[in-house]
C-alpha cells in the first residue's frame, strides 16, 4: 500500500534528503515523476555489500541497519538514502543494508537517473556539486 499518494507528498520527502539540497519545486517534481515506491518487509535486504548497485532508495518509513565487514555502522530510518552513489557510478555497495521493520521506500534506478539529467542538465549539475562538496567535506584535513 503506498503511503505517499500524491506527487506534493513525494517531492516534499525529496526535498528534504541533502543530495537533492540545491533543486528548485519543479526539479524536485521531476524527480518525484520518476521515482517508484517499493515496500520491504523485516528481515528484507535493501542492499548488499559487494554488489553493484542498481538504485538508489529514499527511506520514508521504517527502520533498517546498516553493516559493513559483519560489522554494524549505522541505523537508518525516515529521510535517510541508501545506495545514492549507485546513480553516479558502478562501484560495489560499501555495506549491506536490512530492514528491521516494515520500509517502505522511494525508489530511482541509474538508467532514469539518467534520463532525467539529459533532459534536464541543471539537475545533474547542482547534484554533482553537492556530491562535491559533501566529498570534500568529508575529506578535509583538521
Amino acid at each position: 500500500m503506498a503511503l505517499l499518494k500524491r506527487r506534493e507528498d513525494k517531492v516534499d520527502v525529496i526535498a528534504d534528503v541533502a543530495l537533492f539540497a540545491g533543486l528548485s519545486k519543479k526539479e524536485l517534481g521531476e524527480i518525484a515523476n520518476i521515482v517508484k515506491e517499493v515496500e520491504f518487509l523485516p528481515r528484507d535486504y535493501l542492499a548488499y555489500e559487494g554488489e553493484t548497485g542498481r538504485e538508489a532508495m529514499i527511506v520514508i518509513a521504517g527502520k533498517a541497519t546498516v553493516r559493513r565487514g559483519g560489522r554494524k555502522i549505522a541505523e537508518i530510518s525516515t529521510g535517510s538514502v541508501v545506495g545514492e552513489m549507485s546513480l553516479l557510478t558502478d562501484l560495489p555497495r560499501n555495506a549491506t543494508v536490512r530492514a528491521d521493520t516494515f520500509v517502505s521506500a522511494l525508489v530511482m534506478n541509474p538508467t532514469q537517473f539518467s534520463r532525467l539529467v539529459d533532459e534536464h542538465p541543471q539537475v545533474g549539475v547542482k547534484i554533482l556539486r553537492t556530491v562535491a562538496q559533501r566529498l570534500a567535506a568529508a575529506t578535509r584535513i583538521h
